[in-house]
């Protein structure tokens, strides 16, 4: 019985899919995740995923790049508001039509950092 309690209390303690981290440790020690470091503060993710093969059921299958023989698959956080995501790290939810990106998994949205909005760029904003 205790060692099914440790079992569940690590199970609550691992990282989830969209969750910041600075190496892959941090994301999983079973190497099964890996730490997006191309991303603000690192996201950790499934690389290689298709539809319904993400780890947890809060997060999906996203497709970037529209050529097959060069895109890639990741797992990344459903979301369903702004505040779903790591907003103070500049995450926002979206559709994979705003970041260039094909959800897998139909009508989904998910965490992905959006830059900052530039000088030139002011008034487009809430357009």
């Amino acid at each position: 019985m205790a060692a099914a309690a440790v079992a569940l209390l690590c199970a609550a303690c691992q990282p989830r899919i969209g969750d910041s981290c600075s190496s892959y440790i941090n994301c999983d020690i079973n190497g099964t995740r890996i730490c997006d470091l191309a991303s603000p503060n690192g996201y950790c993710t499934q690389r290689n995923c298709d539809v319904g093969t993400c780890p947890q059921s809060e997060s999906v299958c996203i497709q970037f790049g529209t050529e097959l023989r060069v895109a890639q698959t990741y797992c990344m956080r459903k979301c369903e508001h702004d505040s779903d995501c790591r907003q103070g790290d500049g995450y926002r939810c979206v559709a994979g039509a705003d970041v260039t990106a094909i959800a897998l998994d139909p009508d989904s949205r998910f965490c992905a950092y959006v830059a900052p909005a530039t000088s030139g760029d002011a008034g487009v904003a809430g357009d």
